[in-house]
């Protein structure tokens, strides 16, 4: 197909860009984000640490002589790729997503957009309703391109085996067949969504055949199938040109068959076995292995071929399964992450680089588009007052709110079982505990019952402020339409904690930093923001030994999971990150002349100068 001149330009200027990453490694990352480090350094950290691991040689393998010998062995085949083309308008992408694969699936979008920035093609997700709609709506902030469409695998009649690969993928993985039904495509590319996009994948839309990339991955071969006579395919990776489809009649036929092929080298997979089949009767392109690399082959074999690689394939137990809500995985899945991620530790390490550099530069990008007008108008708008922070201490039982007319009033979580409410009237309510929601990456957010009927049952509407990650979920509440919602940056993976940074965020419009309380990490930068020069802390006791009457209000009234008691005891133990949290916020502070100071009764951060009654109604 000609290229209009718009698309030439798309590829000269990308073309431009991939030139200026070779000859300046990480230039483009480092425009994007200032403070990543380059693309080069990754890649050859990832390379010395893997070649610095114990890994067999390619001869050793048991059965590399066997295949050798029956004429099956296909030697894995890595180039340097240096082409750079970004894909034309009427190239389209799919792939199967389920909640559980989301993150991989925004690993997979942002390496494509960080290669090439002016990429607006469709992307095609196909699902079986186990990727919800807040799920959805938040792939769909990362990337406008996403089309989210509802099958059900179930039609294509497949009858599964016992394998490991046939119990984990099941029926779901033949929903890709689905993407051969669009037919106004000058190629449709399908990927699976647990790959890592680190080059140029071009060839995957410049050739005129069906491209596919042979499976080599816990053995350092490939194998011809003896059911096809072709090499055994992954079906992670494959590309289709305009005239192969909308193939109907041909996909039914080999849909009649797959069940009962028993041939071992592709019988042991799901969709992958019909992909084998089916590409046998096609005219296809067979690409190097730098387009669909399975991790264990250059963990194990390769670690030098990393630098070319394109397309990382994450199989087996995934990077994100550090951070993924616990109710998606399974114990294997624990397990498995549990016994490979010391060695698989390099490239785990490089996902996690890439995505999380990328993804900051989206999510900053995307929060100031939305949210920075309402910044705007909220900058300085307390200046002249002094701002308290009500913590839920038990101590609030015994503190006299009053004392604090005058201050601007920051409140926090739970605060709304506080009787006083409507007395007090806090002109912002701060949400910052994920737990309040259900945790972070559960694709089913919700707020309590009990939550929402304490709040709404004031007359008093604060401002209301939570994690900007939250926000799909949020606006879609009815009862919260008359309230004025607003959001900071604070979700993982992108929060770091203050232990280890230390120091804490004070900047509303970037990432927050892990503090361990909310009352540090959003009030104390929520606090600066609206302009005030002195920050008073009440109701902040700070001093759990154990999680149970740490509250103001009973604890048949917190309706919401809480932080673990073990890990809640020792963080804010003598020493512990929640003391230190409270010590360098306020040293931080005291360098821009803001005066932290504990109105705390009974107070026990003697880290920062207390103050009493008296001395808070002087500060009016």
């Amino acid at each position: 197909m000609a290229a209009t001149p718009v698309r030439l330009a798309k590829r000269v200027r990308s073309g431009l860009i991939r030139r200026a990453v070779k000859v300046f490694p990480g230039i483009l990352a480092l425009r994007r984000l200032e403070s990543s480090q380059s693309v080069a350094w990754e890649l050859d950290r990832a390379a010395e640490k893997l070649r610095s691991s114990n890994r067999p040689s390619l001869g050793s393998h048991p059965e590399a002589e066997r295949a050798l010998a029956e004429g099956r062995y296909i030697r894995p085949r890595f180039v340097d790729h240096v082409d750079h083309i970004a894909p034309d308008d009427d190239v389209v992408f799919a792939t199967v997503c389920t909640d559980k694969f989301a993150p991989g699936l925004e690993a997979l979008v942002l390496g494509l957009t960080t290669l090439y920035p002016e990429m607006d093609n469709r992307f095609v997700v196909y699902h079986d309703g186990n990727l919800s709609p807040f799920v959805q709506k938040r792939l769909s902030g990362i990337y406008a391109g996403f089309e989210f469409e509802l099958r059900d695998p179930q039609k294509y009649g497949v009858i599964l085996g016992n394998s490991d690969n046939h119990k984990r993928i099941g029926a779901l993985g033949y929903l890709t067949l689905e993407a051969l039904e669009i037919t106004d495509a000058s190629y449709v590319v399908i990927l699976d969504s647990d790959l890592l996009i680190l080059g140029d994948i071009s060839p995957l839309w410049t050739g005129d055949k069906i491209a596919a990339i042979p499976d080599v991955g816990q053995r350092p071969f490939g194998s011809v199938s003896r059911a096809t006579g072709r090499a055994v395919i992954n079906s992670g990776v494959l590309s289709f040109p305009r005239h192969e489809l909308g193939k109907t009649a041909e996909i039914a036929e080999v849909l009649s068959r797959v069940s009962i092929e028993t041939d071992p080298d592709i019988a042991k997979f799901a969709d992958q076995k019909f992909w084998n089949l089916y590409l046998a009767g096609r005219d296809i392109t067979l690409l190097p292995q730098n387009f669909n690399c399975i991790k264990n082959l250059v963990r194990l074999y390769f670690p030098d071929e990393i630098g070319d690689i394109s397309v990382l394939h994450m199989t087996g137990p995934k990077p994100w399964f550090s951070f993924v809500h616990s109710s998606l995985l399974t114990e294997n899945d624990r397990a498995s992450y549990d016994q490979q991620k010391t060695e698989l530790a390099p490239l785990f390490t490089l996902w996690n680089e890439r995505y999380r550099r990328a993804l900051a530069v989206n999510r900053i990008e995307m929060f100031e588009r939305e949210q920075g007008a309402a910044l705007d108008s909220l900058k300085n708008s307390a200046a002249g007052k002094p701002t308290v922070l009500i913590g839920n201490g038990p101590s609030l039982r015994d503190t006299d709110l009053t004392d604090f007319d005058g201050f601007h009033k920051v409140a926090f979580n739970w605060f709304v079982n506080h009787d006083g409410f409507d007395v007090v009237k806090p002109d912002d309510l701060v949400l910052p505990s994920h737990m309040l929601f259900g945790g972070w990456h559960t694709p089913n957010p919700e707020l309590p019952k009990a939550y929402l009927d304490a709040l709404l049952a004031h007359e008093h509407r604060p401002r209301l402020w939570t994690s900007y990650y939250f926000k799909p979920y949020l606006e879609t509440i009815p009862e919260l339409a008359d309230y004025d919602l607003n959001y900071f940056l604070f979700e993982n993976p992108l929060r770091r904690r203050i232990a280890n940074t230390g120091m804490p965020g004070l900047d509303l419009r970037r990432p927050l930093t892990d503090a361990n309380t909310g009352v540090l990490t959003v009030g104390v930068p929520l606090a600066l923001h609206l302009g005030s020069e002195t920050v008073v802390l009440t109701g902040c006791d700070s001093n759990y030994a154990s999680a149970r009457g740490s509250y103001f209000y009973s604890a048949a009234s917190h309706k919401s999971a809480s932080t673990d008691e073990t890990e809640l005891v020792k963080t804010w133990a003598p020493g512990g990150e929640g003391p230190f949290g409270y010590r360098v916020t306020a040293e931080a502070l005291a360098e821009r002349g803001v005066p932290l100071l504990d109105a705390t009764v009974g107070g026990t951060l003697s880290m920062l100068n207390s103050i009493d009654g008296a001395g808070v109604r002087a500060l009016r």
